[in-house]
This record gives structure tokens, C-alpha cells and sequence, in this order.
């Protein structure tokens, strides 16, 4: 038999949380067989920015998503809904892919949508403890489902075909190495513990504007060093506080070396979103969890309740003097040594590493039935 060639699209975006995972299973394809590939996006997602800059092919149709609340915006949604169905119909019928990927986000709709109509083999990528409206909308049409936990199984009633607890994928460069090997490139002291703190590009104002609140004191009270990535938007606030200026503060805009980030840390403060988790777990250290509350459907506050049920981390919501709670967390951590040893190792039971590998086997499970298909009808 022939190996397995043809073209794979995958349909995904919006925010980073459904491209990354697109791109860690795309490469581990490119490993797997001789494929072309092409990605569909939004025409305002971050998308626009990552896929074009990975050299990969990409057209965008004309969708954007429903707002949960009044805005004038939605007035277009039947419009731009009617449009990207027929965009994304020629776009099938041109390419001609034996299977489409869909990654989650309003842009995966009207392409797995189409795909069903035309026959073509979907696999469909969750990256939540609570799958979205998308993914709960098209699972009546995919032939796979892949989930990042078991108990995510019972949010999906209506799935046509099987359920695969794959885990989400992450980076296959993701490396994590002994602490004293990079402290120095931070300029930390090895023998002394260090806070990551991060709050990814969506809502981290309030986790900077915490830190101010607290920073001093919990330099005062403990030997612990801050590792503080504050976002763009943010940074000139924090910067020009003083307690930003203090002794074993390191600030950043943007942390290019996430791995020597991960590697330096002793204790996470984060975000919940899936991909975050995602490697979060392969990182395996004690995290506190403050989740986006603006994340669309609650997703962020869902999955960190699922992490922290596990008993991987500590959960922290937004509300008022919240950051009293994050210092008392960080103590805790600093001062019970079996607790954090312990979500250590809950983080490693939940780590999927395989991820991209299973996801990619399943598609290749999916070209191989519709070229089986094909002969037998010829």
C-alpha cells in the first residue's frame, strides 16, 4: 500500500488557546508522512499573526463570534454566518482535503459545518474541562472527538462518533531543566525559591495590580524572588511602581524563554487557560490558579475548578482585596513542602505528553478508512 498523502485543513482561532494546539499537532504530522496542509482562520484572530509567520498556508473567511450580551455587532451575525458558510464551501470543493481539523472557536463552525455536507472525514480538538458551544454544536458531525479529560465525555451527548481522551497538545520544544542550570540567566540566586507569576495575554491587569499590592510584603517576609511577566499593555504601570524596583524582582514584557521560566520556578501563579494548563502539567510544579473571568462561557473559571479538584493546584477568583489570598497561598506553599511536593506529582498524573501523537494517529486513522473507502467503491 501507498503511504498515506493528502491534504489536511485545519479550521481554528480566535484566541491563541485554539491555534496553539492546531500547530503542535500539525508538526507532529509533518513527522509522520508527506501531507500538505492548509489552516482556515477568522479575519481578525491571532491567527492572522502565527500562521502566516510558520509558513503555513492560510485563508480566513468572514465570521466572527455571538456576544453574550447586547451589542450592535450581533445585528451582522446572520450575515457574516450566511457568508463564511459559502466561503468555506469553496474552499472544501477547491482543496479537496481528506480530512478537516477543527480546533474549537467560531471559525471551526462553518468549515466542520460544510465538511459533513461534502462527506469529508472531521476530527474535532477540545481544549476544555467544558467543551464549547462550537464543539457541543458540531460533536452530532465529527467521527472523532478528542478531549483533554475523561470526565469531559458527559458534556458531549449528542457525539456522533468516538470520544478519544487524548489531553491537549502542546509544544513538542517544551524542555524543562534543573533549576541551578538557568538561574543564572535570570540572575537569581539558585538557593533561593522563585515566583513565576504570568497572566497570559488576555486580563493580566488585575494579577500586576495584586502584585504591586503584595509585592513588598512578601519580599519582606520570605527569601522568595519574583520572575513577573506583566503583557504588553501593562507594563509601563508596573514598571513605574517602586515596588517593581525592589531587590530579587525581575520584570519582562514578554517571556520568549518560557522553558527557563518553567525550569527557574518553584511555585506558578497563572491564568487557567487550556493550553496554559497543558503545560503547566508537564511542568509539574505548585500553582495558583486565578482564572480570566471574562474568558468566554466561564471556560478558564471550569477549568481550573477541574485542575484544583484534582488536587493540582490552588484556585483563586477575582474579587475584592483577592490578593490577600494569593500571599496566604504563596506561604503555604513556601512553608508546607510536602503540600507542594504533592501537587507536583497530581500535576504529573494529569500530564498528557503524548497528546499531539494521539490526536495525529486518529487522523491518520481517518485518511486511511476514506482511502480504504474510496477503493473499494472504485
Amino acid at each position: 500500500m501507498k503511504p498515506l498523502a493528502g491534504k489536511i485543513i485545519f479550521a481554528g482561532g480566535g484566541t491563541g488557546g485554539h491555534v496553539y494546539p492546531a500547530l503542535a499537532i500539525l508538526q507532529t504530522l509533518k513527522e509522520k508522512g508527506a501531507f500538505s496542509f492548509l489552516y482556515v482562520g477568522g479575519t481578525r484572530g491571532i491567527e492572522n499573526s502565527i500562521i502566516p509567520r510558520e509558513g503555513i498556508p492560510f485563508r480566513t473567511i468572514w465570521i466572527s463570534g455571538f456576544q453574550r450580551y447586547f451589542t450592535l455587532k450581533n445585528l451582522l451575525f446572520p450575515l457574516k454566518l450566511v457568508i463564511s458558510l459559502f466561503q468555506s464551501l469553496f474552499i472544501l470543493l477547491k482543496s479537496k482535503p481528506a480530512v478537516v481539523v477543527g480546533t474549537g472557536g467560531y471559525v471551526s463552525g462553518p468549515v466542520v459545518y460544510c465538511a459533513s455536507k461534502l462527506g469529508i472525514p472531521i476530527l474535532i480538538q477540545e481544549q476544555d474541562s467544558f467543551p464549547g458551544v462550537t464543539t457541543r454544536w458540531l460533536s452530532r458531525y465529527a467521527d472523532v472527538i478528542c478531549v483533554p479529560y475523561q470526565d469531559v465525555k458527559q458534556h458531549l451527548p449528542r457525539a456522533k462518533g468516538e470520544i478519544v481522551v487524548s489531553g491537549v497538545p502542546v509544544r513538542r520544544s517544551l524542555t524543562i531543566v534543573e533549576k541551578g542550570t538557568v538561574a543564572d540567566f535570570w540572575g537569581f540566586k539558585p538557593d533561593r525559591p522563585v515566583l513565576l507569576v504570568f497572566g497570559g495575554s488576555q486580563g493580566a491587569r488585575s494579577l500586576n495590580r495584586a502584585l504591586i499590592k503584595i509585592g513588598s510584603e512578601l519580599l519582606h517576609q520570605t527569601d522568595i524572588q519574583i520572575l513577573w511577566q506583566t503583557g504588553e499593555k501593562n507594563f509601563d504601570e508596573v514598571a513605574n511602581h517602586p515596588v517593581s524596583h525592589q531587590e530579587g524582582i525581575v520584570l519582562r514584557e514578554y517571556i520568549k524563554d518560557m522553558d527557563k521560566a518553567y525550569s527557574v520556578a518553584d511555585i506558578i501563579i497563572s491564568r487557567a487557560g487550556a493550553v496554559t494548563l497543558a503545560e503547566l502539567a508537564l511542568v509539574a510544579k505548585p500553582c495558583i490558579l486565578v482564572p480570566y473571568p471574562a474568558a468566554a462561557a466561564g471556560h478558564q473559571e471550569k477549568n481550573a475548578k477541574s485542575i484544583a479538584q484534582k488536587g493540582a493546584a490552588f484556585v483563586i477568583t477575582e474579587k475584592e482585596n483577592f490578593q490577600t489570598e494569593i500571599l496566604d497561598s504563596i506561604k503555604k506553599l513556601l512553608q508546607d513542602k510536602n503540600l507542594a511536593e504533592n501537587m507536583g506529582r497530581r500535576w504529573k498524573e494529569i500530564a498528557r505528553p503524548d497528546a499531539a501523537d494521539v490526536i495525529a494517529d486518529q487522523i491518520l486513522k481517518l485518511m486511511k478508512e476514506k482511502h480504504e473507502d474510496t477503493a473499494r467503491k472504485n
